[in-house]
């Protein structure tokens, strides 16, 4: 490997209006707006992107999330998707990229048609599951990418710096990052846990796959927030918003 940690900007591909009660148990049905982040991860031997946010449809309307627009209203902006902002950052969308899917849900696999040169590593557990399309838009993510679906944790570059880690329980498949960055190890947790004080309340979405295996995926996170690793969670507007103007 060349010198030189991998380092992580994160990249705004939306947001999501909803109420409290959508992704908390017993919330409220206050509304609010969460990111919808995507996540550019730069190694001396390749760049990888983890998730790629909202499909462009959107930023015309709500109507292709089809029954999840009863609960969910798209802000995305006419060029605000993943495609859009790697170029801007000198990354060619159409370049022979790595996509990570922490799962296949809409918010997290929407942009995968503007990366169409890309290899795209899931869970193979996550690709069954969306390939039988039970709970997801198979459309948005069949697309003839070139697929490798893993088994358990994976090591990108052979090197312990950039690492899927399962992380079950939201969906069958689901995985984060982790990334081991010059400042120290990141885990970009996406769905297994959705905002900063998920790892200390508990407090779990009124949906997903598992809620046994969801907890304990916050159980791993936990410890490795104890041993020094930045958690960084999936749809948290605070952190994102701290994140989003610098490159750690």
């Amino acid at each position: 490997m060349s010198s030189g940690a991998p380092t992580i900007t994160a990249l705004d591909c939306g947001w999501l209006r909803t109420q409290q009660r959508t992704l908390s148990q017993g919330g409220s049905t206050d509304e609010f707006s969460l990111p919808v982040p995507a996540w550019l991860v730069r190694h001396p031997n390749g760049t990888v992107v983890f998730d790629v946010g909202l499909h462009p449809d959107l930023a015309d309307g709500p109507e292709s999330l089809g029954r999840m627009s009863k609960l969910f209203t798209p802000e995305l902006d006419h060029g605000g998707t993943v495609g859009h902002r790697l170029a801007h950052h000198d990354v060619d969308p159409l370049g022979k990229l790595t996509v990570v899917l922490s799962h296949c849900h809409f918010d997290h696999s929407g942009g995968l048609c503007e990366l169409p040169n890309a290899r795209v590593i899931v869970q193979s557990g996550e690709w069954n599951a969306m390939l039988a399309a039970g709970g997801y838009e198979r459309s948005l993510c069949d697309l003839g990418h070139d697929v490798i679906a893993i088994d358990g944790p994976h090591d990108l570059f052979d090197d312990g710096t950039v690492t899927c880690v399962p992380t079950p329980g939201h969906t069958c498949g689901h995985q984060s990052l982790r990334v081991l960055t010059a400042g120290g190890p990141v885990i970009l947790a996406a769905d297994a846990c959705y905002f900063g004080h998920t790892l200390d309340d508990d407090v779990l979405p009124p949906f997903g796959f598992d809620f046994d295996q969801q907890r304990a995926s916050l159980d791993m996170l936990r410890r490795e927030r104890s041993s020094g690793t930045a958690i960084v969670p999936g749809h948290d507007a605070d952190i994102f918003r701290r994140l989003i103007t610098s490159t750690f």
